[in-house]
Order: C-alpha cells, then sequence, then structure tokens
C-alpha cells in the first residue's frame, strides 16, 4: 500500500535528483583551478628548462622539453583534470590540437592579426560532459633560440635527432606559440 507519506518523500527524491542532474557545475571556481595548473605548469618548466640551458646549453633544454615537459603536464593531470600544451605548428605530434583546440588557436591568431592583445585571453566552456579551458602560448626570447627563425646549426641536428617532424620553427617574438589546454571531467550525480 502506498501511503502520502511514501508518495511525498519519492517526490522529494526525484525532486532532489532531477535539480542534481540540473544544477550546472561552478564555472568560476574551476577557471580558478584551471589558471593554478597552468601557471604551475608553465612555472614548473620554465624553471627546469632554464636550469637545464644554464647546466648543459640549449641541447639539454631540448631535452626537458622531450621528456620533462609531458611528465610535468601528466603530474598535474589527476582527480579528472587533463593539462597540455597545444599548437597548430607542433613539435611533438601527440601536441596536434583538437577541434575545440584548433577553434581557439584560430580566434586568438585572429586577435593577433587584428593587433590585440591575446595577453590575459582565455576561453572557456562545458559541452559533453568536460569542462574546456585554453590561454595562450606565446613566443619569449628564450623561445626563439629553439623556436626562432635562425637556430644554431647544433640546435637544428638536435630538433631532427628528437623531432624529424618538426613544425614548430619560423617564430617571432610575441608570436602565438600555441595553447595551454586544461579540460576536467565533469562529475554526474
Amino acid at each position: 500500500m502506498v501511503t502520502a507519506k511514501r508518495v511525498s518523500g519519492l517526490l522529494v527524491l526525484f525532486s532532489s535528483m532531477s535539480y542534481a542532474q540540473t544544477t550546472p557545475p561552478n564555472i568560476a571556481s574551476l577557471e580558478s583551478e584551471a589558471v593554478e595548473r597552468i601557471a604551475l605548469f608553465a612555472n614548473t618548466l620554465k624553471s627546469e628548462l632554464g636550469e637545464a640551458i644554464q647546466q648543459g646549453g640549449l641541447v639539454a633544454g631540448i631535452d626537458v622539453c622531450q621528456m620533462k615537459a609531458p611528465a610535468i603536464a601528466e603530474s598535474l593531470s589527476i582527480n579528472g583534470w587533463k593539462v597540455a600544451r597545444k599548437s597548430s605548428k607542433n613539435r611533438n605530434p601527440n601536441n596536434k590540437p583538437d577541434g575545440w583546440e584548433a577553434e581557439k588557436i584560430a580566434e586568438l591568431l585572429d586577435m593577433l592579426r587584428n593587433s590585440e592583445s591575446i595577453e590575459n585571453v582565455t576561453f572557456s566552456t562545458t559541452r559533453d560532459g568536460q569542462f574546456r579551458f585554453a590561454k595562450a602560448i606565446k613566443v619569449a626570447p628564450v623561445c626563439l633560440a629553439c623556436h626562432g627563425e635562425k637556430i644554431s646549426p647544433e640546435v637544428k641536428q638536435a630538433l631532427n635527432n628528437h623531432y624529424p617532424n618538426d613544425l614548430a620553427t619560423g617564430y617571432k617574438l610575441g608570436d602565438l606559440r600555441g595553447i595551454f589546454s586544461v579540460s576536467k571531467t565533469l562529475e554526474t550525480p
């Protein structure tokens, strides 16, 4: 027998289930955590790269980018998060952008062509059960030694050894190198 109390309890249960399923994720909190992960990635990589270059020159820096950058990204890719660097002119084929990332790179390139600043531009969205976030990576002076228009023969040789299909050269200071891409799988109730 179904009592009024039981029906009322079921309605509350279904009502709370429906509410939980439609409650949007806290975007501001997700964006904040994405920015923190990007800063940690960038600062850790910059420190490791600077130390390697100081101790072993630019060729040692290439080793850091090849070996340690993916390890740093992986160490930050926990608890449903994924941290990566993506570029349409990738050095590592694993850093090729997906459709959303390619769209954001194209938007940033359009902004640069229109003389707009991309310094603090970020993109975020939630779709298909994922939060996505992107932030520009601009070419800094230290980047030019391995990504610029004039690369020493020693560095070219090391790049060819590590990345035979390298697309990531010919940049100028301030160019868009790519994006930091951060995603998180959203929990479903």
